[in-house]
């Protein structure tokens, strides 16, 4: 017996005891599973296959649609905010009193180290 003959001897017995554990497998079926495989083999083997959508599947994509357009009209309608009403400057004008005022508070240069001013600066 030459190899390629025991492969099929081999693969022959091995078809035989599968479909013998089918068989056996078949008489433990209930008879409603049965018929379900049954009508499923028809169904399938006649090509009529058929998926069934769920009816609302389509409804999904066109509420997000709406939902999206809802929000652009609502976001374009919306009333704008006033602008903050601007702070009149109190300090004197003059230049050089400026600059007096600011050598006379060292706390300014004591808060522009600090670590408060170096995260207000990157807002």
């Amino acid at each position: 017996m030459s190899t390629h003959e025991n492969e099929n001897a081999r693969d022959a017995a091995f078809d035989a005891a599968m479909r013998e554990a089918h068989v056996a497998s078949l008489d433990h079926l209930s008879p409603r599973v049965r018929a379900q495989l049954v009508q499923r083999r028809r169904t399938a083997l006649a090509g009529n296959a058929r998926k069934t959508a769920h009816p609302l599947r389509a409804a999904w994509p066109l509420a997000a649609a709406f939902a999206i357009g809802a929000l652009a009209i609502g976001l374009s309608v919306r009333t704008p905010t006033p602008a903050p009403a601007t702070v009149a400057a109190t300090a004197p004008t003059d230049a050089a009193t400026t600059y007096d005022t600011l050598d006379e508070n060292p706390d300014l240069y004591v808060w522009l180290a600090s670590d408060d001013a170096a995260s207000l600066a990157m807002e």
